[in-house]
């Protein structure tokens, strides 16, 4: 029967001619549709939609709908500084009668340190205490001021120099002497009828008059985080002493006082409207040029929050394509993907000793990177920091794939160009087949995580896989037949050394295997220390521009990252609670949260009230009436506020009527909320650089929350911890889950479909172990050297699986056929190992080399993702040339060669198949046009390699011929 590739059609055109017509067809169609994608690395979106934090999360932001908001400061940008008011005019523009003059198209508001002053003012709260109340969301400490006695001042510079010694003594090296002062409250841009900010203005105007005096400035990184280092400067600093000769070397104190300015660093919070979350690059370059505008150095400018992150992911992304900051000549940093590819093709041609069939591997393998990923943009989706590493991974599969088809091509020994390339493309299609089939049920594993860019990954890449067959086994020999060339004649070389190692593998199998399983178990036992990492933030090296951003607003001002205590009192606790005495116990909850260490700042609708209580035991019965009126009035006010939906107050940002109940699990469960529920919103800012295990913060969080509660003494209230950190600790928990299932659910289908091709469940389970070692491995030294894992590294270990079960196919194929040949299991290692060894080290340089050189990206999720995975290949080799081969010489060898090996009684059969492989190979011999010797002499060689004649005893080796027959015949018993 012809091969598919032999068919033709009524007018005598070959299949390969339509089939390179169809590529001709649809690479257009392929290219309009890499044109169209979209990058999304939304962490939030990441859960689907039925996960218990994703139903909470979308109920909160039902409750309290919010715009992604940045937090927006500047190097010496202080409470008063004039030029945040011109800044915000630049982005907010005029307001001119009923509509906005200038500003950005795409902001829609901007909040500053007094807009939230002001508020407070309006209620009776004294600007000191506002101040306090709004530290740690948009205003910080500043650098420590230090107070000379008479004496310091006497001493001059050298002073100031001991006051710099001790704080890079106890700071840092870091730590410097600035110059910063607040600045008295400008008038400039003041309505005279704003009487709200004419208040705010004189009480601003007292409270920096206020500020004692003082003669130096100390900064340093982490000085407001590292309080214990702090407070041990401030210490040093207070015993600072000069001997005075006047009082017989009595030592004098030099340093007054040290204190930090309340206000003394601010920022402003700047909200993105619908075009500016749409185009993020195009908002992110308004802020930049309006902040040049008013005098703010680009290197001074930092920018956090969720926009900014996505927005340099997204970039970091593109540059590991092609980065135009870098010049062409510095190719690691210019394009790390292009040079991998051009690593790849390098060694596929020292691989393969042909520019032609280099050229037409390539080819063939950047086609199906860009067929599957057309397929994200046209099913609708979108390219995230998973599915950026699909395009390298299926290149390197395909190129392995075609270069075991090159080698079958080379080492066919068939003259005729047309026959030879149909002879090899027949001898790969089973194994490439099984290959190709294991790797996509490694990756098609994927899509039982809970995670939407790994299912997605493991969706599109393991069609990436069916399609990387096609390519390499269709697509290649269709391009190989219309480019012709006869396959080079067989020369000689030297594989003494792979039949060495075979023989020394079998003479010491028992012991080479326990050897492997000790370092297994050994690298294995680091799974203890196993952590996951889903911030995106740290996916960038310290020194990027968005992380050095990060730090200094997270040391300096707030942290960036917030999480949410939804306080719940029911229609019964309202009736016996009055509304200011529910806010005093938000704002007991608010003040014991900010207490924690890893809470710079607190903020509800609490902060924005005066909840002083007033002394009746001096009033008359009269007053205390008038006073719970007025207390009422406050409450029925706010209420009004709430229910009108007014924006402007953003009551409604903070403080929620529930006009339903809330299901959590099952309709009807009323776990989130009842109908007729108050809740408050407490906004707690908490670090996303900190270390601080996020498990542990959300539970104490719960427990302060809790126990406040427990003080009230009435039933009815309740609370739920939410926001993004609970979402970032979920998603940790899914990658943790999607790991063990994916993989596992991977091992049991491969080992199912390995049990069904050997015949033999024990057979499967020692075949397997060879292939389950590069992942404990890796894993293992990942968890010893404390690296944590994140979801591009997670998907290393289904697709590793998927690779190293190729060369399992491939060396454990040859040993069964040369066992039922009659050969010695001795001799079958050591032949398998000759035949298979030089193929897989090939195969696996060019594919782990060319992993290895995406080690330079900047963008730590696919840096992580090349050496891992090029480590994980290389340690797969081992598992295939050392560990395989002396289970094979030991108990999994003795299995398949009890299954394999004729039995004595039954030698007339043996008789029979001898005369079946004689026919075959008769047969091959025919198409031998330059006459070749017979096959019982051909040894096949690896893909680029050349031949030798090998004298065999006591049976020929087989002829490659007789492998795609022998592999016919397994799959069909």
């Amino acid at each position: 029967m012809k091969s598919f590739l032999q068919r033709r059609d009524p007018w005598g055109h070959g299949v390969s001619l339509w089939l390179i017509a169809a590529i001709a067809f649809l690479l257009p169609l392929m290219c309009w549709s890499l044109r169209h994608i979209e990058l999304e690395n939304d962490v939030a979106g990441w859960l689907p939609k039925d996960d218990p934090q994703a139903k909470i999360l979308d109920w909160y932001q039902n409750l309290f709908p919010s715009d992604d908001r940045l937090l927006l400061s500047w190097d010496d940008c202080s409470l008063t500084d004039p030029r945040i008011r011109a800044f915000i005019t630049e982005l907010e523009g005029v307001q001119h009668l009923d509509h906005r003059e200038g500003g950005s198209p795409y902001i829609s508001d901007v909040k500053q340190p007094a807009d939230l002053l002001t508020r407070m003012l309006k209620e009776g709260v004294p600007v000191e205490e506002g101040i306090r109340r709004t530290m740690g969301l948009l205003l910080g400490k500043g650098p420590l001021c230090v107070r000379f006695t008479d004496t310091g001042r006497l001493r001059g510079d050298f002073m100031q120099k001991e006051v710099l010694r001790l704080a890079q003594e106890h700071l840092g090296p870091q730590a410097t002497v600035i110059q910063r002062s607040l600045p008295l409250p400008v008038t400039d841009g003041l309505s005279i009828e704003d009487e709200s900010a004419w208040k705010l203005h004189d009480a601003l105007e007292e409270y920096v008059r206020s500020v004692p005096l003082y003669d130096v400035q100390i900064s340093a990184p982490r000085m407001h985080i590292d309080v214990q280092k702090t407070e041990a400067f401030r210490a040093a600093l207070n015993e600072a002493a000069s001997p005075d000769a006047a009082t017989d070397g009595i030592a004098t104190k030099c340093v007054d006082d040290t204190f930090f300015v309340n206000g003394a660093m601010a920022a402003v919070s700047v909200g993105l409207n619908e075009a500016g979350m749409s185009d993020r690059n195009a908002a992110l370059a308004d802020i930049r040029a309006a902040a040049v505008s008013v005098g703010i150095l680009p290197e001074q400018l930092h920018m956090g929050g969720r926009p900014v992150a996505g927005t340099a992911l997204n970039q970091a992304v593109k540059h590991a394509g092609w980065n135009r900051n870098f010049p062409l000549f510095d190719l690691p940093r210019r394009s790390p993907i292009l040079l991998s590819v051009i690593v790849t093709v390098v060694l596929s041609m020292i691989v393969l000793k042909s520019i032609r069939l280099t050229l037409l591997v390539q080819a063939v393998s950047m086609l199906c990177a860009m067929a599957a990923v057309s397929l994200v943009p046209a099913t609708g989706g979108s390219m995230n920091m998973v599915l950026v590493v699909m395009p390298t991974l299926l290149v390197v599969l395909t190129t392995s794939a075609a270069i075991h088809l090159c080698n079958y091509w080379k080492n066919s020994g068939i003259s005729d160009p047309d026959t030879s390339v149909h002879h090899a493309a027949s001898v790969a299609w089973l194994p490439c087949l099984l290959a190709s089939g294991t790797t996509a049920i490694g990756l098609g594993s994927l899509v039982v995580s809970s995670l939407v860019p790994v299912r997605d990954f493991g969706i599109y890449a393991s069609i990436g896989c069916g399609i990387s067959f096609f390519c390499a086994l269709y697509v290649l020999p269709s391009l190989m037949l219309f480019w012709r060339r006869q396959p080079p004649k067989a020369a000689s070389m030297d594989t003494r050394a792979w039949r060495w190692l075979g023989g020394r593998l079998a003479n010491h199998g028992t012991l080479v295997s326990l050897a492997c399983l000790t370092a297994t178990i050994a690298c294995g036992a680091g799974l203890q220390f196993f952590r996951t990492e889903t911030k995106v933030i740290r996916y960038f090296p310290d020194e990027s521009r968005v992380v050095q951003d990060y730090n200094f607003l997270e040391e300096n001002l707030s942290g960036i990252v917030s999480v949410d205590t939804i306080v719940k009192f029911d229609k019964a606790a309202q009736t016996q609670i009055p509304f200011l005495d529910r806010a005093r116990k938000v704002m007991e909850i608010q003040e014991a949260l900010r207490e924690h260490p890893e809470v710079s700042g607190t903020l509800s609708l609490a902060s924005f009230l005066d909840l002083s209580a007033p002394d009746t035991s001096k009033m008359s019965r009269l007053d205390r009436m008038k006073a719970r009126k007025k207390e009422a009035v406050i409450g029925d006010r706010i209420h009004e506020l709430l229910e009108e939906g007014d924006r402007e107050s953003s009551v409604s940002s903070m403080l929620a009527l529930a006009k339903a109940d809330g299901d959590l699990n099952v309709p009807g469960d009323a776990l989130l909320n009842r109908e007729g529920d108050e809740l408050w919103r407490i906004t707690c800012q908490s670090s996303i650089m900190s270390d601080y295990d996020y498990q542990t913060l959300t539970t104490e969080l719960n427990e302060i929350t809790r126990a406040r509660l427990a003080m009230i003494g009435t039933s009815g209230t309740g609370h739920i911890v939410t926001g993004l950190i609970p979402i970032f600790l979920r998603t940790q928990q899914a990658l943790l889950e999607s790991l063990i299932s994916s993989f596992g659910l991977a091992f049991f289908v491969i080992a199912i479909v390995m049990a069904l091709l050997l015949r033999s469940v024990p057979a499967a389970i020692f075949a397997m172990a060879p292939n389950l070692t590069p992942v404990v491995v890796m894993f293992g030294l990942l968890a010893w050297g404390g690296v944590r894992i994140d979801i591009g590294t997670m998907i290393t270990a289904s697709v590793a699986l998927g690779i190293a079960v190729d060369g399992t196919l491939h060396l454990m194929t040859w040993f069964q056929i040369l066992i039922r040949q009659g050969v010695s299991r001795k001799e079958a290692v050591e032949r398998s190992l000759e035949h298979c060894g030089p193929a897989l080290w090939q195969t696996s340089a060019a594919i782990g080399i060319g992993m290895l050189a995406l080690y330079p990206v900047e963008l730590l999720l696919i840096s992580r993702f090349g050496w891992i995975m090029s480590g994980m290949i290389f340690a797969a080799l081992v598992g295939d040339v050392i560990f395989l081969p002396a289970l094979l010489a030991g108990p999994l060898g003795m299995i398949l060669e009890r299954s394999n090996r004729p039995p004595e009684s039954k030698s007339p059969e043996s008789n029979d198949s001898a005369t079946q492989v004689d026919e075959e190979t008769n047969s091959s011999k025919k198409q031998l046009a330059d006459g070749a010797a017979a096959a019982s002499a051909i040894v096949q060689s690896p893909a680029g390699a050349r031949t030798t004649r090998v004298a065999v005893d006591p049976k020929p080796a087989p002829h490659i011929g007789m492998l795609s027959s022998a592999l016919r015949r397994s799959v069909t018993e």
